[in-house]
């Protein structure tokens, strides 16, 4: 069975974010970590910060295509104003610091919280070199370097995070490096409040289990060629296409050749020629006209973008220097929240149209008189402000109309293109019925099929080989399969029943073994009480999220030696039996030598308080957003209040 080394998160330091108290700090606990907070307090963003200060912007959904020695990657990623968009206001200096291990690996990684970039890396005190870029303009180089098939990644050594990346690359031994990280820690390591199923999920499956199980080489090389049967079935149906066409408009010409020329007016004909001869020349010249138009177009759109980025920073500044100098300092936060949309003559909570009496001295919600800092001319600040927003609406609006224009003029030569196709088609015939040599034209003909053919044949050749080494590859790994199954089996059926029940019995078992009665798309079959489970509508909500925590649960502790969890509110939506059963489950993980990670709303939980009763105070670390959290509401509650409610 094959082991892999995962993040073991021990400490994260949160500097100079608006969102919290800074500094923040979490010391995580070995065993079991409380996030807790009323709504809105920055719970989700806390968990959201602690992934992304391990693996970047990543968002999961990555898609590989792999062709020969090509190979290319789309790894989606946030925004770079993803976190500073979640403040309360934004500070250059805002960044997360991250401490954790990876096998006997200490790393301590440095991101900010205000675009996003990697600052600085420490690997067993060793700081790493790299250049330092942001994640997008990374991901573009190393899109492109892979679809130029540039194994080496030369271009990209230069850069931290490819030092980073190819470090934990090490660290970790997994299959697949840092792509597998990724969904490690978003699809298994993560189960946010949106429930997205992992277990169910046939492409997350062969990911998670069909790479642990298998030699990693050895599947990586039947998963490229599963790409490469595709591309060759593909490119086989085109060949097949081809020759039907062939075949078809060959008779059709043979048909037409055989009328007498006699019957035929050539008079006609050639007067019919010179026409469409005419219309061929003015179609040459209108397509020409109209790329022209729209190469004009086009740069002055390209013009546009640059001018909309530049007045875009000129409006950011003047608003930078707009609310550094209002005073009160809470008015900013509204002020800036509310002003666009007014300015605009929308209400930004309704969304109706109004109109706004807004003025400089006077608070835009209540129209009292406020006081203003005078270290700078507002007025004039105010009036650059509306100028450039006036000048950006107008250069968006020129947007638009160029963006229409293009649209049509590339339907226009749409239309030239496939008319001055039918008309040399339409010569060709004429040409044709004028210049007829039949034997000379069945002999080309035939030549013609005759090679279509053989190119058909060879891709048939080709396409049926590699679905033979497809299938010989896959019945090895199935064979791996069956002989490493059994140890993630046992481990999944702990953790079910540990939730189900023991009255209830549990079964995982290998699709492939029988085809003819389950679904070929799952690599592993489940069955609850004897009844088999392929899809996640055949259980309650409750059933669903705990088989799918045990599924993360068992691979977690069957190929990992310790990891840490994440899940948010996992009482939502549980009854109070199954929320006993519930703290069986993450109990039965956090003994396996892991850590946990829950979120809890401030309302009624079985499942967090009678896990909480599970461990002394020192195994506990609960992290209160009510005390840190700079949105947290007037009400004063804390965890302990919380807890009260069930004593």
């Amino acid at each position: 069975m094959n082991k892999f080394y995962l993040p073991d998160i021990k400490k994260i330091t949160i500097i100079d974010y608006s969102l919290y108290k800074c500094p923040f700090v979490i010391d995580f606990s070995s065993k079991l970590n409380i996030v807790f907070g009323t709504n809105g307090t920055g719970k989700s963003t806390l968990l959201m910060i602690i992934l992304f200060s391990i693996i970047g912007p990543y968002r999961g959904g990555i898609k590989t295509k792999t062709r020969k020695e090509q190979r290319k990657d789309n790894r989606p990623i946030y925004g770079e104003g993803f976190f500073s968009e979640r403040s309360t206001k934004n500070v250059n200096e805002a960044k997360v610091i991250s401490e954790f291990t990876i096998n006997e690996d200490s790393y301590i990684v440095q991101h900010s919280l205000q675009d996003g970039k990697l600052l600085a890396v420490t690997v067993n005190e060793k700081k790493l070199e790299g250049k330092i870029i942001s994640y997008r303009t990374y991901e573009t180089k190393f899109t492109r370097t892979r679809e130029m098939g540039d194994n080496s990644n030369s271009e990209l050594r230069e850069y931290l995070i490819y030092s980073y990346q190819n470090s934990i690359k090490d660290s970790t031994h997994l299959p697949g490096g840092v792509n597998t990280l990724i969904s490690m820690l978003l699809d298994v390591m993560f189960f946010d409040e949106g429930r997205k199923y992992t277990f169910w999920n046939a492409d997350l499956q062969e990911t998670i289990i069909g790479k642990y199980i298998v030699d990693e080489e050895y599947y990586e090389e039947y998963c490229e060629k599963k790409l490469d049967t595709k591309a060759y079935e593909s490119a086989y149906k085109k060949k097949s296409e081809t020759l039907n066409y062939m075949k078809t408009f060959f008779e059709n010409e043979k048909k037409e050749s055989d009328k007498s020329l006699k019957e035929l007016d050539e008079r006609k004909i050639r007067i019919e020629l010179n026409s469409i001869e005419r219309d061929i020349e003015n179609l040459d010249k209108d397509i020409l006209i109209s790329k022209a138009d729209y190469k004009q177009k086009n740069n002055r759109q390209l013009f546009l973008m640059q001018e909309i980025e530049k007045v875009h920073e000129t409006i950011k500044k003047l608003d930078e220097t707009w609310y550094n100098n209002l005073f009160p300092n809470e008015y900013n936060i509204y002020y800036k929240r509310f002003s666009k949309k007014m300015m605009e003559d929308e209400c930004p909570l309704c969304g109706k149209t109004h109109k706004f009496n807004m003025k400089l001295e006077d608070c835009i919600l209540c129209e009292e008189n406020l006081e203003v800092k005078k270290s700078i001319d507002l007025v004039s600040v105010d009036i650059q402000r509306k100028n450039q927003q006036n000048e950006l609406n107008n250069k968006t609006k020129e947007m638009d109309i160029l963006k229409k224009q293009l649209s049509e003029i590339k339907k226009i030569v749409t239309t030239q293109k496939n008319e001055l196709g039918r008309k040399y088609a339409r010569k060709n015939e004429l040409e044709v019925e004028l210049n007829v040599d039949k034997n000379s034209l069945e002999d080309s003909d035939t030549r013609r099929l005759d090679k279509a053919r053989q190119e058909k044949e060879i891709a048939l050749s080709v396409l049926n080989q590699s679905k033979a080494d497809e299938e010989e590859m896959r019945s090895k790994i199935e064979s791996s399969f069956v002989q490493n199954f059994k140890e993630f089996s046992l481990a999944f059926s702990k953790y079910s029943k540990s939730f189900f029940g023991e009255r209830h019995s549990v079964k995982l078992s290998l699709p492939f073994k029988d085809k003819e009665n389950s679904s070929e798309d799952l690599m592993i079959k489940f069955e609850l009480d004897g009844k088999e489970r392929n899809e996640s509508y055949m259980l309650s909500e409750s059933q669903r999220i705990f088989t799918d925590l045990a599924f993360r649960f068992s691979v977690l502790t069957t190929f990992h030696n310790k990891s840490f969890f994440m899940c948010e509110t996992p009482d939502s939506t549980l009854d109070m039996f199954h929320e006993t059963n519930a703290v069986k489950t993450f109990e039965e993980y956090i003994e396996m030598g892991n850590r946990l990670i829950l979120t809890a709303n401030a309302r009624k939980s079985n499942l967090i308080a009678k896990l909480y009763e599970k461990y002394s105070s020192e195994d506990i670390n609960v992290v209160d957003l009510t005390q840190v959290s700079s949105l947290a509401l007037d009400i004063k509650i804390n965890f302990n209040d919380y807890l009260g409610g069930f004593n």
